[in-house]
């Protein structure tokens, strides 16, 4: 007893073009991979066969086999002998059935998870490809412009790789073409399709965006995909080949309502006659040209691009060459070779599709072109150069590599990498395309393997130097610095920085300018104060200087300052001038927090929708004002540089600087900074002391301050002596009166000052005046021992305490009565 069939099965698998090795296996838990005749290496052939008992002892060989062809296993029952299928039962001929619709279910899961497979790694390899638009010899061969990729990406071999996508934009796989003519001529073409087991119906490519409504292209190849765009400004979907047009157009069609889809097919006019082998016209008649027989060919372009117009309601367009095609070679085809064609071109191109457009009554408007690339960073001026153009839609691969997620508790913000900041997650939510869901994102490769960075380690760090800073904020610097004319800008701050020891001051201060710029990041202990008449120029220096760190420096006034969101002049900044920003005696209570700036470490940063958070201060900063008192100084300030600025020059002068400016001069200025000797100039380096420092200390001093200065100084009508607290402080309430101090100190705090001065006391004493028998205790402020003798009150030895400090006490107290009522004055 044996296989009835076994013979006529193995002559079936042959005959498919099966190549077996050895017996056939019968059984298996999975098909049986095999390689095809005329086919390459790869394994596409399979067969899958069972033994079926008969009553009479014998068994047929049953099931199903097939080549793979695309998303397509071809499957065939194999076909029983007439004496075979007499000798099923209804039974095994149900079980029959039953097993070839399992077979077909197992197959198509089978298939589900290779292409899950081949997926994940396209995607991951997609990833690792680079954006960077070089030269790219295919594209170029192409006839397509530098600087282009449509969409595309180049490996670090520099081929050229193409993304097959859905229409969520997952990749399912990649085409990639070769640029080593080494690999080429090794692989005998230009071009393969990876990962193996790929799935490539209905997934395309798509270079530009489909609107609802919208007119797109649709075509076979790259290269003709991108010369469409480059005519037509269309978007174009790649379908990759003829049979994929079909299912590409339905995909289309799907995701986007009232599209309008124009097929640009290939011309597949010539092909070999199956007789005798010779190329012949396809559409002349079924008659070959050369051997009159049948040639059985088809223009397959064509074919498939008209059926795939009939299934969406849309229209197909092929190329008309402006010349006679050879018909002993293949040559063109399509819309590429007509755009390279010596004759064809660009608008021979936009022609012939417009026209096509036309016919259907399709009104398109003027489209935009898939976006170039960041222009590169310019020379000279700051400007928006390298900026990414703004988009209204991403594709899930562009977005992952766009955003990164922060894990800040709160899953709500992410890191832009385009605009290096941080972002709502709500952005890029409304950014993905029509269909595609955070949770396509969330799912793919590259968001899951690059994983996420803490809030903390995003960091604004122009020297590159501190390690948690794992995602930076700086950019690099907006301007290129060039050799030029800045001498007019030089002396006008010259000029600026006065006779006052003006060399040392100009010095220090072009020091000062230059080494943040020659030390990105660099924090200075010190700032500028510089205060004069209007018209003088500081404004238009500083604001040149200021030009040169582009969006790293900002200008801030009062009504800034006192914002309570301040991310606008803090969040990674370099320089602020800051003008006129304390000019009211009610804003003096901001003085520490100026300080704070000056030299301190960090900043707190406070924007809008996104919680407070602190970042390394690299803030330098100028303060320019018209004010005789733009800032409130400490007498012991060691971090400002204070200039009093001249009076205004004639407007010829500044006329000059201003051309000078705009020949070039930020540039200029950039560059000599750049180049400076900063001698033993440091961070910490203390400015010089200046006259009008030493003015803006004296006019800053509180009201208590200046009071005991003229009471120490002898200007007011008041002995220099012990003298009861209370005393002191009526006379101190009558000099605010005269003196137009609006806030005086309370009690406590003006005698807690007095009492700390150097060399002072405040306590409780015994004093009796003199005449007086009884001695009582009372507070007493008594000046240190040289204010007393510069009083001319200090305790003879001759005196008891109680008596000199009591006889003094009384003087004190009848002056300061006839000073509240503005008496006369005396010492």
């Amino acid at each position: 007893m044996g296989l009835l069939n076994y013979s006529d099965a193995e002559g079936q698998l042959l005959a498919a073009g099966l190549i077996l090795k050895g017996s056939l296996e019968v059984g298996t838990v999975k098909p049986v991979r095999c390689r095809v005749e005329g086919h390459d290496k790869e394994r596409r052939g399979w067969y899958r066969l069972y033994e079926m008992p008969l009553d009479s002892g014998d068994s047929l060989l049953v099931g199903s086999y097939g080549i793979w062809q695309g998303a397509d296993n071809g499957a065939t029952k194999i076909e029983l002998p007439k004496l075979g299928r007499e000798r099923l039962t209804v039974a095994q001929a149900e079980a029959l059935k039953a097993r070839m619709a399992a077979d077909r279910k197992a197959a198509a899961a089978e298939l589900a998870i290779q292409h899950e497979r081949a997926a994940a790694r396209a995607a991951s390899g997609w990833a690792k490809c680079s954006r960077e638009a070089g030269a790219n010899a295919y594209l170029t061969r192409k006839g397509l412009p530098p600087g282009q990729l449509y969409g595309a990406r180049i490996t670090g071999q520099g081929n050229l790789v193409i993304p097959l996508a859905d229409a969520r934009a997952r990749v399912w796989g990649l085409q990639v073409i070769y640029s080593d003519p080494a690999v080429k001529a090794k692989k005998g073409r230009d071009k393969d399709y990876w990962p193996q087991g790929l799935a490539k119906q209905g997934h395309f490519h798509l270079i530009g965006l489909v609107g609802r409504g919208s007119v797109v292209l649709l075509c076979e190849g790259f290269a003709t995909g991108a010369s469409l765009h480059e005519a037509t400004g269309l978007p174009v979907a790649i379908a990759f080949d003829a049979g994929n047009l079909l299912p590409v157009a339905k995909a289309l069609a799907a995701q986007h309502k009232g599209v309008r889809i124009m097929v640009c097919a290939d011309d597949d006019w010539l092909q070999k006659c199956r007789a005798c082998g010779h190329l012949t016209p396809v559409e002349a008649g079924p008659g070959c040209a050369h051997c009159g027989a049948e040639h059985k060919g088809d223009n397959a372009g064509v074919s498939c691009a008209s059926a795939a117009a009939m299934a969406v309601g849309g229209a197909w367009v092929r190329p008309e060459f402006p010349a006679q095609r050879p018909a002993d070679k293949k040559g063109d085809t399509d819309f590429n070779d007509l755009h390279v064609h010596p004759a064809g071109g660009l608008t021979l191109v936009s022609a012939q599709v417009s026209a096509a457009l036309e016919a259907q009554g399709w009104r398109v408007a003027t489209p935009a072109r898939a976006a170039p690339p960041p222009a590169p960073q310019g020379e000279g001026e700051s400007a928006p150069a390298g900026r990414r153009q703004a988009v209204a839609v991403m594709s899930l691969d562009d977005l992952v590599d766009r955003f990164i997620p922060l894990d800040d508790g709160t899953g709500e913000f992410l890191f832009d990498t385009w605009t290096n900041k941080i972002a709502r997650i709500g952005q890029a939510v409304r950014l993905l395309a029509k269909g595609v869901r955070w949770d396509d994102v969330k799912a793919h490769p590259g968001w899951i393997s690059r994983g996420a960075y803490y809030l903390d380690q995003v960091g604004f760090d122009p020297s590159g130097g501190d390690s948690n800073v794992k995602l930076n904020t700086w950019q690099g610097w907006p301007l290129q610095p060039i050799a030029g004319k800045c001498d007019k800008l030089l002396a006008l701050l010259r000029y600026l920085c006065g006779e006052d020891n003006g060399d040392e001051v100009y010095w220090w201060l072009l020091r000062w300018l230059a080494y943040p710029l020659q030390h990105p990041g660099a924090k200075l202990a010190s700032a500028l104060i510089m205060h004069g008449p209007q018209g003088t120029g500081k404004s238009t220096f500083f604001q040149t200087y200021a030009r040169i760190f582009g969006d790293y420096a900002t200008v801030l006034n009062q009504r800034g300052l006192e914002d309570k969101f301040n991310s606008d002049w803090t969040d990674s900044k370099l320089f602020l001038l800051a003008e006129e920003v304390v000019t009211r005696q009610e804003m003096w209570h901001i003085k520490n927090e100026l300080k704070e700036l000056v030299t301190g470490d960090w900043v707190r940063i406070n924007t809008k929708q996104v919680a407070a958070y602190r970042q390394r201060n690299q803030i330098n900063l100028i303060f320019l004002s018209n004010e005789g008192m733009p800032l409130p100084l400490d007498n012991d300030d060691r971090r400002h540089l204070v200039v009093w600025t001249p009076p205004q020059r004639e407007p010829a002068y500044y006329d000059a600087v201003n051309a000078e400016i705009d020949a070039g001069g930020v540039a200029a200025l950039y560059h000599y900074l750049l180049t400076l000797d900063l001698a033993d100039f440091h961070p910490k380096k203390r400015p010089p002391n200046t006259h009008a420092k030493a003015e803006l200390i004296q006019v800053s001093k509180t009201s208590e301050l200046r009071f005991v200065d003229e009471w120490t100084q002898r200007e007011l009508p008041l002995p220099l002596c012990p003298c009861v607290a209370l005393d002191l402080y009526g006379a101190y309430l009558s000099w605010c009166k005269f003196n137009g101090e609006k806030f005086p100190r309370a009690s406590n705090q003006f005698l807690n000052l007095v009492g700390r001065l150097n060399g002072w006391e405040k306590d409780r004493y015994r004093i009796r005046p003199d005449g007086i028998p009884i001695a009582k205790q009372a507070s007493l402020v008594i000046p240190s021992p040289q204010a007393l003798q510069r009083g001319e009150s200090a305790r003879p030895d001759t005196v008891a305490d109680a008596i000199w400090l009591g006889d003094w006490c009384v003087k004190f107290a009848d002056a300061a009565a006839e000073y509240a009522k503005g008496g006369s004055w005396r010492s």
